[in-house]
């Protein structure tokens, strides 16, 4: 989705930004209303200074499998959010947003969320630091690491 950015200093670039700590997320939830739980974890996040919001949008599929998507300010439940999302908007292409959608079943909503990391900005820096960059990263699917976990938990067991 989001396109990680060659060397270079990540200072160097409009609004502080540590590209090469900048990641996407996709959280689905039953519905619409839904969507209201996850904003005081975004938050929290935000405020800790762990994350920083650079785009979000919402994704809603209707019953009949036509897919809206909605921006921060068109949903209520996530006023919260307003002063903490970045001003880099579109950092989501069209191809982004289809994907996403992808995941979404009728009648669900869904939430993109494309983040700095900031938690990681030390392991950036010295990165860069020892002429080299963060290059790729990605999530591990909870069923791979909850059969890893049931293996082990039954190797202990015997």
């Amino acid at each position: 989705m989001v396109s990680l950015t060659g060397p270079g200093h990540p200072r160097d670039r409009p609004h502080d930004v540590v590209t090469d700590l900048v990641e996407y997320l996709i959280i689905l939830v039953p519905d619409l209303g839904s969507l209201a739980r996850l904003v005081p974890a975004l938050a929290e996040l935000f405020e800790a200074n762990v994350i920083r919001i650079l785009d979000l949008i919402v994704l809603v599929m209707r019953s009949d499998g036509a897919v809206r998507v909605l921006e921060l300010d068109e949903v209520e439940s996530m006023a919260q959010l307003r002063d903490g999302v970045g001003e880099l908007k579109n950092l989501l292409s069209e191809h982004d947003i289809e994907f996403a959608a992808q995941a979404l079943r009728p009648n669900t909503a869904g939430l993109v969320l494309v983040t700095e990391g900031r938690w990681a900005e030390p392991l950036s820096t010295a990165a860069r630091r020892a002429g080299g960059v963060i290059v790729a990263g990605e999530r591990i699917a909870s069923s791979r690491v909850e059969a890893v976990l049931a293996e082990a938990t039954e190797e202990v067991e015997r």
